[in-house]
């Protein structure tokens, strides 16, 4: 006999069969035509050949590979900042019962790539909201333009700026939950701030902070706006490099374009087979408690 709670289940997942069949539809169709045509097989342009050949290229071309650990070094160094961060504003988060702050640090989640990376233009811009502050002090020499720098400074700005507040979103109700079980008796076997943050908190949100850790990471590694608006033009992120080589006036470019969009999404599908893997690991964890 299936209980209510079980019918509640199934007929839960009947209802989102549709809309999620569509989605599932649609990005099976893009994955599957992106690795037909990154095999060199567009008929539309006269390209009937299946061959791996442009994946051969790709690896020994000195562009892509730069592009491709640039976009690496950029992803892994602000989504570190951003976690490590994010965390301790997540802490701060839980502690604390202003419902402004609560509010506040949520907004930039809501923010667009596009809209965020205008805002970290208009700051760190040569003639940007920062420089007229320091004008104000009375520092006119000062150099601070950010923006179009080389070691992607602004890019990095723009990812905490996004990352930050995610992962505190990520572990603030772990926190909070945390707190009002644990720091009570913590406080009364004697560990300090620092011994209850290290020994408590943070491994039992570990979880958590990693695989929004992964999120981020993923993201950030990919994404377009954020290298198109604030990166340099040299070296260029694999996201900007697939872009511009598959509107490339050569037409046969387009493989190499559609090529590089099937490496990203296979190192996608790794990021998330991971994260599946840490929350399914999590929950059978739970069970068992």
């Amino acid at each position: 006999m299936i209980n209510n709670k079980q019918r509640q289940k199934v007929i839960g997942g009947l209802m989102i069969i549709p809309s999620l069949s569509v989605i599932v539809v649609i990005t099976m169709f893009v994955i599957i035509n992106t690795f037909m045509e990154s095999l060199g097989y567009i008929p539309e342009l006269s390209f009937n050949n299946f061959t791996f050949k442009y994946y051969k290229e790709l690896f020994s071309d000195p562009v892509f590979l730069n592009s491709l650990y640039y976009s690496f070094k950029i992803s892994l160094v602000s989504s570190v900042i951003a976690t490590v961060l994010g965390s301790y504003l997540g802490y701060y988060i839980s502690k604390s019962r202003n419902k402004f702050i609560n509010v506040l640090y949520r907004l930039p989640i809501l923010l667009s790539y596009v809209a965020a990376a205008v805002l970290i233009y208009t700051t760190y811009s040569d003639k940007g909201l920062l420089f007229h502050i320091i004008s104000l002090l009375g520092f006119s020499n000062i150099n601070i333009n950010l923006i179009f720098n080389s070691k992607g400074i602004a890019v990095i700005l723009l990812n905490i700026f996004k990352g930050m507040p995610f992962i505190a979103f990520s572990v603030v109700p772990i926190f909070m939950k945390v707190n009002k079980n644990y720091r009570f008796i913590a406080q009364n076997l004697g560990c300090t701030r620092f011994q209850y943050i290290i020994k408590i908190l943070l491994p039992l949100a570990k979880r958590a902070i990693f695989t929004s850790f992964l999120v981020i990471f993923n993201f950030n590694m990919f994404t377009y706006e954020g290298f198109y608006y604030l990166g340099p033009s040299n070296p260029i992120s694999i996201g900007v490099y697939a872009y511009k080589t598959y509107l490339n006036a050569d037409l046969s470019n387009r493989i190499y374009g559609m090529a590089i969009n099937m490496i990203m999404i296979i190192i996608s599908l790794i990021l998330c087979v991971l994260y599946y893997k840490m929350i399914k690991d999590n929950r059978q964890e739970e069970v068992r408690e």
